[in-house]
């Protein structure tokens, strides 16, 4: 039985961390997309967020929009654990998660809608918040925190309501809205160097005609400098290397 960090997570947060500050950044090419700014600045504070959820503009078409239901549940942990949070409510489509670090050992990651992933380095951030946490996997009802061995944490948890609005559509039939759960529109959010607020093509990651809804009337350009890579710290490799995942429960419950 396996307690190694689930793979898709870990390669995700790898190559999120080893590619900031440099074109091949998910988190930073989104942020050149729709000028979104997000908590990841440096690898000297990393929050890191892989899931696009995590990029919505509340409001705009395609956004997700979230409410807490039920009880709270909260556990305090060291390294991996699995949480009981009880029976998935009919409504509910994620779960709220905050992390609180107990120490400053390691990290503590959650898994989020899709195949992503949130975490935290304890060394150089003490909380998290993730408002669109996995739901636990069909037939159980545990949430699974993945941690280092001797990372100490607290985690409050609790299902909510997940409501993701529809892209809008021109009349040129290109989808415009903020990324989400299914992907990317044609047309993202964007600031011209003008200052103007509208769309540009989410294909532009390097700068490019910023538009109206309609897809046409252009209303300013934006461009993009490239920055410089930002070395990965061998110590943030050695404790997301430490990041295990909690043995699924010998008996799990129904969940309806």
């Amino acid at each position: 039985m396996s307690t190694d960090m689930h793979p898709d997570a870990a390669t995700a947060i790898r190559s999120e961390l080893s590619a900031i500050g440099t074109r091949r950044s998910t988190l930073q090419r989104r942020q050149r997309r729709a000028r979104i700014a997000v908590s990841v600045a440096a690898v000297a504070a990393v929050a890191v967020t892989t899931s696009a959820a995590a990029l919505v503009v509340a409001g705009l078409p395609g956004s997700t929009t979230t409410a807490a239901i039920g009880r709270t549940t909260t556990e305090t942990h060291t390294g991996p654990a699995l949480i009981e949070i009880g029976d998935a409510p009919d409504t509910a489509g994620a779960v709220i998660v905050d992390i609180t670090c107990r120490n400053d050992v390691g990290m503590v990651t959650v898994p989020t809608v899709g195949q992503g992933a949130s975490g935290v380095h304890c060394r150089m951030k003490r909380t998290m918040h993730v408002v669109d946490g996995r739901l636990p996997e069909h037939g159980t009802t545990t949430f699974s925190v993945e941690a280092s061995a001797g990372t100490r944490w607290t985690a409050t948890v609790q299902y909510a309501t997940a409501v993701t609005s529809a892209w809008g559509v021109n009349g040129q039939g290109q989808t415009y809205g903020v990324p989400n759960a299914s992907g990317q529109p044609d047309l993202v959010p964007a600031t011209a160097d003008n200052g103007r607020r509208g769309w540009i093509r989410s294909t532009d990651v390097d700068g490019g005609d910023v538009v109206e809804s309609d897809g046409m009337t252009v209303i300013g350009h934006t461009t993009v400098g490239v920055a410089e890579e930002v070395p990965l710290d061998q110590d943030i490799i050695d404790d997301l290397d430490s990041v295990r995942t909690a043995p699924p429960s010998p008996t799990p419950s129904r969940r309806h």
